[in-house]
């Protein structure tokens, strides 16, 4: 009830109820006073109203404006302005102040909120996981890149302590120890995520206020496993490559001092050495060959020059070529019914991937096997190139493998034909430089079906630019 009154005295039927109020009260006063100073009390109530109008309109009026707009501000309301100008000095400046401070709020506000805005799309996407945690212990914010590394919901973690929610022991640990030591504190820890292990590098930092007070801290996740796969790849390229040179060096090493500690005398002995030291100098060159070309290959640098070119020619100009390593074994080498169609590429790089997949097949298909080569039409976009042998096959747990460096599915049979171990590897990269494809489908004592899957070119010979 206060209130409506209230509200009432403060609309614009002000000024009429308080002429009324005065009139009743001049009003009352006719009956108390003579009647021959009725018209003077009446003057003086009407100067009264006037008098009081004026004080309203002047005084009141423009200070309730003033803190109307006061109150505006405070609810965070800046852009009210007061548009008229006060006739009293101290007035007008008094509403040139409120607008300045309203213009001053709002653009500092404006400020904040963009960078309040900024700071929330830095956190939400940066590239590593953050979880802030305040100086009691509860989760205040998680962001997404968390979310999605862990693959964990977490919309019931806020305000929640972190060790009721984070599952890894080791992150606790660390977070215990930055809280007991105030101190930063980074770590590697390999954590289970899903169905994989990864490692991380976890970082730990404090948030001091300006005494020095612990506000709480921030724990960083920085995805490293890529980092330790390719560290882990450095490391076994280094022993492979120690290991595959050091068994050639040996042979040449040993036989040649068994020939210059007199072996020369004996002419059967000396041309058996010497064959062994032969082959083991071309297994060397070929080893280094296939080196330079990963390399060269890996190079940013490295182009693909562009053409349109037929892939049953290539096919059939590579197996002139192989023909005398499959008659060696006794292996069939057939092309099998092919498209004409045209692969983009390079015919170079395309040749090179055919002798590495076709010698492949040859090395690990036993004498009296098979090998066959085929090009397919898949379409209007895609033209596929197949080499399938009849060989020892590979386990499904080992096709993942096979592109490794040095990887082999057979040591033994591969080592003694020469073998590298670095053809499927180049041919993995040499795929991937044509935007191509490459499949593998296996069966173990039946062979193996090796599909690369090349875009379609529209006229032979045309190079691309």
């Amino acid at each position: 009830m206060n209130k409506f009154i209230n509200d009432i005295f403060q609309t614009k039927y002000r000024r009429i109820i308080s002429a009324v109020f005065f009139l009743l009260i001049i009003f009352g006063l006719h009956f108390l006073i003579p009647a021959e100073d009725n018209l003077f009390i009446l003057i003086m109530g009407i100067a009264f109203i006037i008098f009081y109008e004026i004080v309203l309109i002047r005084y009141r009026q423009p200070v309730e404006r003033a803190a109307e707009m006061a109150e505006d501000l405070v609810y965070g309301k800046y852009k009210k302005r007061i548009t008229e100008s006060a006739k009293n000095s101290e007035l007008s400046r008094l509403y040139q102040s409120l607008n300045h401070l309203a213009a001053n709020l709002e653009i500092m506000t404006k400020s904040y909120q963009t960078q309040e805005d900024r700071l929330a799309t830095l956190i939400e996407n940066i590239g590593s996981g953050l979880i802030f945690i305040d100086n009691h212990g509860r989760i205040n914010l998680l962001n997404k890149t968390y979310r999605e590394t862990f693959q964990v919901k977490t919309n019931n973690w806020s305000d929640k302590t972190y060790y009721e929610v984070i599952p890894y022991q080791e992150v606790i640990d660390i977070i215990d120890e930055t809280f007991s030591t105030e101190r930063r504190l980074s770590k590697q820890v390999l954590l289970p995520v899903h169905i994989e292990r990864k490692h991380f590098d976890v970082s730990c930092a404090p948030i001091l206020a300006q005494q020095k007070r612990l506000q709480g801290i921030v724990v960083v996740f920085h995805d490293i496993t890529e980092l330790k796969k390719l560290e882990k790849m450095r490391k076994d390229f280094v022993a492979n490559v120690s290991h595959e040179l050091k068994t050639p060096v040996t042979s040449l090493i040993g036989f040649t001092e068994t020939l210059l500690d007199g072996a020369m005398d004996d002419s059967e002995l000396k041309t058996k050495f010497l064959n062994i030291i032969l082959n083991e100098s071309k297994r060397l060159q070929s080893l280094i060959q296939d080196l330079l070309e990963l390399s060269k290959i890996e190079q940013e640098h490295f182009t693909i020059k562009w053409q349109s070119v037929s892939l049953k020619d290539i096919v059939e100009e590579t197996l002139i070529i192989l023909k005398e390593k499959a008659n060696q074994k006794s292996i069939i080498l057939e092309v099998l019914p092919s498209s004409n169609g045209l692969a983009l590429g390079d015919p170079y790089r395309i040749q090179q991937m055919i002798i590495n997949l076709v010698t492949n097949a040859i090395a690990y298909t036993p004498s009296g096997g098979h090998v066959w080569i085929q090009v397919k039409d898949k379409g209007n976009d895609y033209i596929e190139l197949m080499v399938k042998d009849t060989g020892i096959g590979i386990s499904e747990d080992q096709i993942p493998r096979i592109f490794e460096r040095f990887y082999r599915v057979d040591k033994g049979r591969s080592r003694n034909q020469g073998g590298t171990g670095l053809g499927l590897a180049i041919v993995k990269h040499l795929v991937e430089a044509h935007n191509g494809r490459i499949d593998v489908s296996s069966e173990i004592g039946k062979g193996t079906t090796f599909a690369i899957t090349f875009n379609k070119a529209k006229e032979k010979g045309d190079v691309i630019h």
